[in-house]
């Protein structure tokens, strides 16, 4: 979206906001050239259902919101999750330093219950999640990759690579995040270790795979 040309825009074409309520991620660009940006940020937010809005000048945006890729495997020019804590990597002349960025590494498995539930209540600013889930006790078998940006969620399950550790690791990505609110959500998403006899929790995570596996960066 053109900041500077929205309100004319949506006055010619009013279908413009049934396209909005659709979108996964919404670019709002020019938001230097308007001086009541907040207001046109304010009102594209109030048309979307929960896709990411990203304000941007000159059209420069994070690739990271760009590309559907599992973390570390497909390669299509996007920043992995090993590339965003590569040790001793300075990140400070790339764009996405822009962007606030939070690490959540978990040795114990996470309760999928309480993942579906943070990330079904994820903030506006938190534009993109992906990484790795360890379910522990309610899959033996796989691990899942999960990515999200704005509506969009969607796991990847499998097989634990040979002599790999049991880990989850997160990366999320925004702007305005609260660390360390965002830190004790998913703290609490961690299992308390009690055995669970019915496999009814990993429901909510089977809904976001696909049936058919399809190459996420197609």
């Amino acid at each position: 979206m053109d900041a500077a040309e929205f309100d004319d825009t949506r006055a010619r074409h009013p279908e413009i906001d049934r396209h909005l309520a659709l979108a996964d991620l919404v670019v709002v660009n020019k938001t230097d050239r308007v001086t009541d940006g907040a207001r046109v940020l304010r009102l594209v937010r109030s048309l979307v259902d929960r896709a990411a809005v990203v304000p941007a000048t000159h059209g420069r945006v994070d690739p990271e919101f760009l590309f559907d890729c599992r973390p570390a495997e497909e390669r299509v020019g996007q920043l992995s999750f090993d590339d965003l804590h590569r040790d001793g990597h300075d990140h400070t002349g790339h764009l996405h330093a822009a962007y606030d960025s939070l690490s959540f590494v978990s040795e114990r498995p996470l309760d999928p219950r309480r993942l579906i539930r943070f990330l079904d209540s994820r903030p506006a600013g938190l534009y993109r999640i992906k990484g790795y889930v360890d379910f522990g006790l309610y899959d033996t078998r796989n691990r899942y990759a999960v990515h999200a940006v704005g509506r969009f969620l969607r796991f990847y399950p499998a097989p634990w690579p040979a002599g790999t550790q049991r880990l989850t690791q997160l990366v999320l990505i925004g702007t305005d995040l609260d660390a360390a609110a965002l830190r004790a959500e998913l703290e609490a998403c961690v299992s308390d270790g009690a055995p669970h006899a019915d496999e009814q929790g990993m429901w909510g995570v089977l809904r976001y795979v696909r049936e058919t596996e399809e190459d996420p960066a197609a």
